[in-house]
């Protein structure tokens, strides 16, 4: 494996601690003064769906001259609008479900898009890293409905 495919794995499995820990002090009650276990969640997930809706448009921009252009990068800008307003809602229940969704959609959009022309590590990778988050938002789901 080379230097800059492990920074990458590294960096993208690394990216799930912000969830497991917000997740983990949900689940056992674990609030602080200066943070609130289920917002640090639903603001670092619709980050973190717009980052990776952010990669898409760089990748759309370098496929120019593909006829699929245009529809990526107007999909791109539509998660990135989507986690802003699910980070702007006042209802935990629907910003979760919106992420969760997007991540799930994002990845389809990626998969099928063959011009993008993934490296099939990278799509593995974002395979089980998107099933984790999801999973964890349906923790967290299950918490607000359940245990919350």
């Amino acid at each position: 494996m080379e230097r800059n495919e492990r920074i990458w794995q590294g960096l993208g499995y690394a990216g799930l601690l912000p969830f497991i820990i917000a997740t983990t002090m949900a689940w056992v009650g674990l609030q602080l003064t200066w943070l609130n276990a289920e917002f640090a969640f639903i603001s670092y997930s619709a980050v973190i769906l717009s980052f990776i809706s952010g990669t898409l448009w760089g990748r759309a921009i370098a496929l120019s001259t593909s006829s699929t252009t245009g529809r990526l990068l107007i999909q791109s800008n539509l998660f990135s609008i989507l986690a802003w307003l699910a980070l702007l809602l006042n209802q935990q229940l629907i910003s979760l479900t919106i992420l969760a969704v997007g991540y799930l959609s994002l990845l389809a959009i990626e998969r099928k898009a063959k011009e993008l022309c993934l490296n099939q590590d990278y799509i593995s990778m974002r395979l089980r890293l998107t099933l984790v988050a999801v999973t964890l938002h349906l923790l967290m789901l299950f918490h607000q409905l359940f245990g919350g």
